[in-house]
């Protein structure tokens, strides 16, 4: 493990530093995750989104609220006889005028889809974290992990070509065959070659981390190579008989059938359609209650030829008592002077239409249950996918362990299996042939040990993941 911590250190140096925080202090993986969480834009439209339906929520309160307006008019007419050839028009002024038409079963039924709907996109936002989360301790260890083989390649390159300059010494004084000769040139130029491979992996993934935390792709990171240590003495040993795996996995399977925030949102877009339904349904169920009001004032106009003299009542005593009484009728009918009134209506309206089978109402609500009905079916075949993802993310893990609990050992002996080598071929003892393989298992143990180091944190936390954890522990 020392040895690992100075190869990552030595490549660290020899690369530029440059990152989103300052080069003395390496980016660890809570700032990667941080980072990533605040740079995605999925993740930042998934909290718009419950916005949006917290919107739509109080939309559907508004529907309590009746419509207020304010309404003056000027009115201008014209009869040739009658009452109102009399009135040239009028002015109008409603101060308040109001109305209101709820169905008590739409109101209901569409308030608890909305708020259905917000929970829905709640749990999206837990999805989208979770997923981003996730990504990133994907990325960052995968470059952990490729900066490691980066390392481990150069230090295989340069033991190769002190190898093969002793060994073309040895020819050239007889001492090694031409075989050792050729053996050593091709062992090192296939080693160059993987060397540059593993650079070339090395810059993809930080590549991607860069564009998981919102960096341009070429910005040089600095890395916690302590993020890859893991102290085997403090991991809780998984149990190998099936009864023991039983007892383990079915406690997880039970958290993340109550937590996965995809679980609930399955479970309330069945709820949403149902109440969508109801609402439809609700058309012919429920009758629509309506009110409405108004207060305002008014003022006749009168027309020219109202303003005539009155007859004489000694002269013309008939015709003065008929225009006395017309004059009356007139004031009562369509006052002059400015006159407020107001007028309040209840009632209840029902569409008895929408008990037709053809109404529009009907096949609104028979879509929905249809809906209903799929999303059982996509609940049945989600549990059981959680099953399989707990399973297959717990023997992940385990298998991530029992490699790490062997390799550690096994690179320590192929380490020792180098240093015997070095020494029995400089004595002559082994041929260069046992020099290169024991050279090639050093770095295959190295590379299966920083495997199983990123394989084991990338396992806990689609673990965590798969059980519905916000938090993801890493170490």
């Amino acid at each position: 493990m020392k040895k690992m911590a100075v190869w990552t250190a030595l490549f660290l140096v020899l690369a530029p530093m440059a990152g989103p925080l300052s080069a003395a202090e390496p980016l660890s993986l809570g700032d990667v995750v941080r980072l990533a969480l605040e740079n995605n834009n999925t993740f930042k439209t998934s909290i718009e989104a419950v916005e949006e339906s917290r919107f739509k929520v109080r939309e559907t309160w508004g529907m309590l609220w009746p419509t207020l307006t304010t309404e003056v008019s000027y009115t201008r007419q014209w009869a040739e006889s009658g009452f109102n050839a009399n009135i040239d028009g009028s002015y109008n002024v409603k101060f308040i005028n109001g109305q209101i038409a709820v169905n008590p079963g739409v109101f209901y039924n569409s308030l608890q889809a909305t708020r259905d709907a917000h929970v829905i996109s709640e749990n999206n936002v837990r999805k989208v974290k979770n997923e981003t989360v996730v990504r990133a301790i994907q990325s960052y260890y995968r470059l952990l992990l490729a900066r490691e083989g980066s390392a481990m390649r150069e230090e295989s390159v340069k033991a190769l070509e002190e190898n093969l300059k002793t060994v073309t010494i040895g020819y050239n004084r007889g001492i090694f065959s031409r075989l050792d000769y050729l053996r050593a040139q091709v062992a090192y130029a296939n080693e160059k070659t993987q060397h540059i491979n593993a650079m070339n992996d090395a810059l993809s993934a930080m590549a991607d981390l860069n564009i998981q935390i919102g960096n341009d792709i070429d910005v040089q990171l600095d890395l916690d190579p302590d993020a890859m240590k893991v102290d085997l003495a403090k991991i809780e040993e998984l149990p190998s008989d099936p009864e023991g795996e039983r007892k383990l996995l079915v406690p997880m399977i039970g958290e993340a059938l109550k937590n996965r925030p995809e679980l609930i949102q399955i479970t309330k877009k069945k709820e949403l359609e149902g109440h969508l339904a109801a609402a439809a349904e609700s058309m012919y169920l429920w009758p629509t209650l309506f009110a409405a009001g108004s207060y305002g004032t008014s003022k006749t106009i009168r027309s020219a030829s109202e303003t005539a003299a009155p007859p004489d009542p000694i002269t013309n005593p008939v015709g003065y008592q008929f225009y006395q009484m017309m004059s009356g009728l007139q004031n009562s009918l369509a006052p002059s002077e400015w006159n407020r009134s107001w007028n309040i209506t209840v009632g209840a309206t029902y569409r008895w239409g929408a008990l037709s089978p053809i109404d529009s109402s009907h096949a609104k609500g028979s879509q929905s249950r249809s809906a209903a009905k799929q999303t059982e079916f996509q609940l049945d075949d989600f549990v059981k996918g959680v099953k399989l993802e707990i399973q297959r993310g717990y023997l992940k893990l385990k298998a991530a362990r029992t490699s790490l609990a062997s390799q550690q050992g096994n690179v320590k002996a192929a380490e020792e299996g180098l240093r015997v080598s070095i020494v029995q071929f400089r004595g002559g003892i082994i041929d260069n042939t046992k020099l290169i393989e024991a050279n090639v298992q050093l770095i295959t143990a190295r590379t299966l040990y920083v495997q199983a180091l990123h394989d084991y944190q990338v396992a806990r936390a689609e673990l965590n993941r798969a059980m519905g954890k916000d938090y993801f522990p890493v170490r």
